[in-house]
Parts: C-alpha cells; structure tokens; sequence
C-alpha cells in the first residue's frame, strides 16, 4: 500500500514536471529567447571572424612626405609595403600571449588582416608647398601629406618651446582609422630609422640588441611537475564556465517565478492543488525547470566547446571539469530554484518578489565581484572562505576548478560539495514550508520576519 502510494505520488510529480516543460519548452517566447537567439549570436561571432579575416581592398595612391632633411623618404618607401606591413602583423601576433595557442595560424592570417599597400612616397624639400599639398589631400589626389619637422631628426627631440617634438600625418576623411594606424606605425619607424642614420648608427645592429627576448613562463606544481602558464585558462575560461552555469539556472529560475506568480494570480494554482498536494506541486516544478535547465546548459555549453575547438583550445575543458561543472550546476538549480518557488508562492506580482529575491541576489552576486581575485588565486584565503558560503558555493567553486594552473585540494572539492547539499536541503525544507503556507495566500506579500514565522509554524 504504501509502495502504490509512493508511485502515485511520483507520477503526479512527473505529470507537473512534464507540464512545465511543455508550457516552457513549446512556446515562441523560449524558442527565440533561448534557443534562436545564442545559436544566432554564435553565427554571428563566427560571422565577424570570417569578416575579420577577409581580405579588404588594398591600399593604393600617393604620400607626400614633406621633409627638409630628405633622409626619410628612403626608409618609408621600404616600410609602406605589402611585404614590411604583413611581417609586422606577424610579429604583432607572435608577441602576443593570448595567440600563442593558435600556432602556425597567426602567420597564414596576417596577410589577410591588414590591406595590401601599394604606395609611392613622394620626397618633398620644399615647406613652402604644405597648403597645396594639404589641398590636394582633401581633394582626394593624395592618399596623406606626412610633415617631418627637423627637430623630430635630433637626439632628444622637442621643438622650440621645449615641448617633444611631433611629425604630423594629414590623411582625408574616407581614410580608414586601420589604414592610418598603419601608417603611422610606418612612418614613425622610417623616423627612428632615419634619426639612427643620422647619428652614424647602424639600425638593424641596435634593434637586434635591444629586443627583448621571448619568455616561455612554466609555473612548478607542488608535486615538482611543470605546466604552462596560460592567462586564458586562469581568468575568461573561469568566468565563461560560472556564467554557462549562471545563466542556465538564472533564466530556468526566473520562468518558474514567473510561472508562479501567474499561476497563483489567475487561480490556476488552487485547481492544480485539488489534484496534487502542496509539496508534490512543488517537486513536479522544480524537477521540471530543471530539466528545461539541462537542456539550456547543454545548448550553451556545446557551443561554447565548438567555439573552444574551432580556435584549437579544445584541450582546456578536460572531463573532471565537465563533470564538476554538472555536479555544480546541480548544486546552483537547486538554490536558485528553491529561492524562486518560495519567493513566487508568497507574493502577488513580480514587483512584491524583488523585495524578497535581492537579499539572496546579494549573495549570488559575490562570484561576479571576486572573478578576478579568485581567478587569479584560486587557492587563497579570500577564495577559500567563499566556497563555503551558502548559496555561493557553486559557482565559486566553478571558477576555482576551471583554474586549472593551480588544482584544488581534493579535500576542499568534496567537503564543498557535501556541504553544499547539505545547505540544499535545508533551503528546500524551508522553501517548502514557506510554499505551503505561501501558495494559497492573498493580500499583502510577506516581510522577511513573516516568512521566519511560517517556516517554524508550517
């Protein structure tokens, strides 16, 4: 008898979690919001990177360079080139510690990022001739006028009032600011170059003595192992990961206050409940957002890997990172879930739920304000003590377990979660008392105290 019971209690939870899940699922407004829109937004992303790498007109005209040393002109024709402009962004890209993990990508792209320039410098002596020029810029006959005062030549240079010395580039309004960026990257270098000449130094000699050598950073585990150091896996693919879990659990979390509320509102809730009892309506709920939960994690969470593998990066979400991210995400539906049906079941409208909802928002919110410090330091004090405060838990320790250049205690992992359910429990045993009581109340929404009184009372 009480084994049919329990299985009749079961399905009637089952038959309200499937009816949340079609009214959520099926509807427009979680198709487009949910679904359309992030594989959009994913296209798009993708789109600009295709976009990106395009290649874009070329460049072609004419710089005037007025300059009465005459000792420029020699270096900027050799700088304005297709070749010189292509290497640079190759250089840029070798450079940068973020594009390491891209490999020999970076050099077939590079030519692709930047137009070709096809340009004639034309060495001008003569100031006199600035106002033609300048018109002829405007006009469109020049592609830029480059003014190089003397002063710009010397050692230590500043003009006549002591103030250091500039070269002027005039460009025309239709001048693309990555055209002109470029150009002024030249140019200023053809400058440097000149100055050197003009000192009777040697360029080449002296640039290859005083750039600075390339460092591989190997960060020493406590075991004496070695690993590299990646500022990618320490700080935006910590926060990629608590914001997959975030976002899933916030917006399942917000659709079941929502639904709530309505129901509760149009009376919707008080037929529901001549056939389920209170705490199977709320189980059947719960069990059914988060099943539109899962589903939201596991859209999100395949586009982001397909984003990760299509840049090479795939290697940096390993399974023990998967499976925590599950067990986490558990943890974190749980909390909001229960926090959003209480909230739902005691108040009238939206507007009365945000009295109550921010308290618990406030400490939701403390993985977004510490992302940084605790990425930085996953196993310092300051993140160490947030992992253990309730309903924090998962999505701190979401960012500690995701930094992965200094692993976690195994110890803390384990302790974290058995706390961490432990404080579940005693969220939904409070949630459900106060859906009990709250469910079929009307009037004036609860106070804080008074939602104390009917978790002791219920």
């Amino acid at each position: 008898m009480a084994e049919r019971r329990s299985n009749g209690a079961m399905r009637k939870i089952w038959a309200v979690a499937f009816r949340e899940v079609r009214h959520t699922v099926l509807t427009k407004g979680f198709i487009f919001g949910a679904l359309v829109v992030p594989v959009l937004m994913f296209g798009a992303i993708a789109a600009i990177g295709l976009l990106v790498g395009m290649q874009v007109a070329p460049v072609s005209g004419t710089v005037a360079l007025i300059d009465p040393s005459g000792s420029v002109a020699e270096f900027a024709r050799t700088e304005l080139t297709p070749e010189q402009v292509a290497k640079d962004m190759e250089e840029m890209l070798r450079r940068n510690a973020e594009f390491k993990s891209l490999g020999a990508a970076t050099g077939t792209q590079a030519s692709a990022v930047l137009p070709s320039f096809e340009v004639k410098v034309d060495s001008i002596t003569d100031t006199a001739r600035t106002e033609e020029l300048r018109a002829k810029v405007q006009d469109g006959e020049l592609l830029a006028l480059v003014i190089v005062p003397p002063e710009v030549l010397q050692a230590n240079p500043v003009d006549a009032e002591g103030n250091p010395a500039t070269f002027t580039l005039i460009v025309p309004t239709k001048s693309a600011p990555r055209t002109t960026a470029t150009m002024e990257k030249c140019l200023a270098r053809a400058i440097v170059k000149a100055r050197v000449k003009l000192a009777g130094n040697d360029y080449t000699s002296l640039n290859s003595l005083l750039e600075s050598p390339q460092t591989n950073v190997r960060r020493l585990s406590a075991e004496g192992a070695e690993s590299d150091e990646s500022r990618l896996t320490k700080t935006l693919l910590p926060m990629g990961f608590m914001m997959l879990i975030w976002i899933t659990t916030f917006t399942s979390g917000q659709y079941l206050l929502t639904t709530t509320i309505e129901e509760k509102a149009s009376k919707v809730m008080e037929v529901m409940l001549s056939a389920v009892s209170p705490m199977q309506l709320l189980c059947g709920k719960i069990l059914g957002y988060a099943m539109v939960s899962m589903l939201m994690l596991g859209m999100y969470g395949a586009l982001g890997v397909a984003a990760l593998t299509a840049a090479a990066m795939g290697d940096l979400v390993s399974p023990g990172m998967i499976l925590l991210m599950i067990v986490y995400f558990i943890m974190s539906y749980a909390f909001v879930a229960t926090i959003m049906a209480s909230v739902g079941s005691a108040v009238n409208d939206l507007r009365e739920a945000q009295s109550l909802v921010t308290p618990a928002m406030l400490v939701l919110t403390i993985p977004l304000m510490l992302w940084l410090p605790i990425s930085e330091q996953p196993n310092g004090m300051l993140a160490t003590v947030a992992s253990f405060i309730p309903p924090a838990i998962p999505f701190v320790m979401v960012l500690r377990v995701t930094a992965s250049s200094e692993p976690i205690a195994a110890w803390q992992v384990a302790l974290s979660i058995v706390w961490g359910f432990a404080w579940v429990a005693v969220f939904m045993w409070a949630g459900a008392k106060i859906f009990r009581v709250g469910v079929l109340m009307q009037g004036k929404p609860p106070t804080p105290r008074e939602l104390l009184k009917w978790i002791r009372m219920a």
